[in-house]
């Protein structure tokens, strides 16, 4: 399957590819890369999977490779490793007519892309995501970021990619959770957009068929719906592009608490969307009836829902998050499958709600 999703932006007009066939990409990538001059950043997980074959691919078109390896996994996006992101580049010879190419998952995209934003003051950079949370959220859209010990994504800048290469068979060697962890995200779009893509998937699951054989029709719409959403605000300056935060509010501060090491981003953002619910249910936007439909397509991905932790930390650290305006804390609070507003949420409200909410199994 070939398939391009445009991205219609006003200055910063880019595709998104699906495709299976290195010459599809190679086509779509050498009309945006006019140098030679490459700089492959990965992890070590992808180093060993992909880093040489995809090298060799380049190679052999007359690109000039250099490659940087930082460690896999959340901790990887932090200050210190865009740190020596910089120093390799220059050791390296990246100037500003070269092209930083992000090969990995989300952690791998939004480094990368946060490099190349403020590198030399600004690269191009293009995303090949290796993993389906990637595939489906976090390469498209131009968010870039850094953690620090204290927030997630504390330190960043919009910044598009010139191209997004999907491409399916790299889910092939991802572990089930990783599978598991990017149909969160997927999940979030069916809730927020559209009921008939929640049925879909809910039958899917029902059936035990979400498989490589639906992967390209369900990256597909996930792309479709992320790409309109940018292309009406692509930083975040109206409510529009927001909706998207649905559930990450909670993830974000239940990832800080635990360090990022105790859950994946999609097993956060699952959490975080069924104690959003919760919430919405608390403030009557939302029925019992929406509750349990949310909770049941996540029961039916295999998410751990029970969650014990501290509300009065909880409630600290989601008013740091980024989203949060004076201390005021913003959550995306449903109404029906496929329809969710935007909504500052009063304090003891909140903590009410984070009470109930850890380690409940109702």
């Amino acid at each position: 399957m070939k398939k391009i999703i445009p991205i219609n932006l006003k200055n910063n007009k880019y595709n998104i590819l699906l495709s299976q066939l290195d010459k599809d990409f190679l086509t779509a990538f050498k009309k945006i890369q006019k140098t030679t001059s490459l700089f492959i950043v990965t992890d070590k997980t992808v180093e060993k999977l992909y880093l040489q074959k995809f090298s060799d691919l380049l190679e052999q078109q007359g690109f000039n490779i250099k490659t940087a390896v930082i460690s896999a996994g959340e901790s990887g996006k932090s200050i210190k490793n865009l740190s020596f992101l910089y120093d390799k580049a220059l050791e390296s010879s990246i100037n500003r007519k070269s092209c930083a190419i992000a090969l990995g998952g989300g952690v791998i995209g939004d480094i990368t892309g946060f490099f190349a934003a403020t590198y030399m003051r600004g690269i191009n950079f293009i995303q090949i995501p290796t993993t389906l949370l990637a595939m489906t959220d976090s390469s498209i859209g131009g968010k870039t970021a850094v953690n620090t010990p204290n927030g997630k994504n504390i330190a960043g800048v919009f910044y598009q990619p010139k191209l997004v290469w999907i491409n399916t068979a790299f889910l092939s060697s991802l572990p089930a959770n990783h599978i598991k962890n990017g149909l969160s995200e997927i999940i979030k779009y069916a809730v927020v957009f559209d009921r008939k893509f929640y049925n879909y998937l809910l039958s899917a699951l029902k059936n035990r068929i979400i498989s490589s054989e639906n992967f390209d029709y369900i990256i597909s719409q996930s792309c479709s719906y992320k790409a309109k959403i940018v292309e009406k605000d692509e930083k975040e300056i109206t409510e529009l592009r927001a909706i998207l935060n649905f559930g990450h509010t909670f993830a974000h501060a239940l990832e800080t608490a635990t360090k990022y090491k105790k859950f994946l981003h999609g097993e956060a953002v699952a959490i975080g969307m069924l104690f959003a619910t919760k919430l919405s249910l608390e403030l009557k936007t939302c029925k019992e009836k929406t509750y349990k439909e949310i909770k049941s397509i996540l029961q039916l991905s295999h998410f751990n829902l029970n969650v014990k932790f501290n509300a009065v930390q909880f409630l600290s650290l989601m008013k740091k998050d980024k989203k949060s305006v004076d201390g005021n804390i913003k959550f995306v609070l449903t109404k029906d499958i496929g329809e969710v507003i935007n909504s500052y949420v009063k304090d003891d409200i909140v903590l009410n709600v984070l009470k109930k909410f850890s380690g409940a199994t109702k």
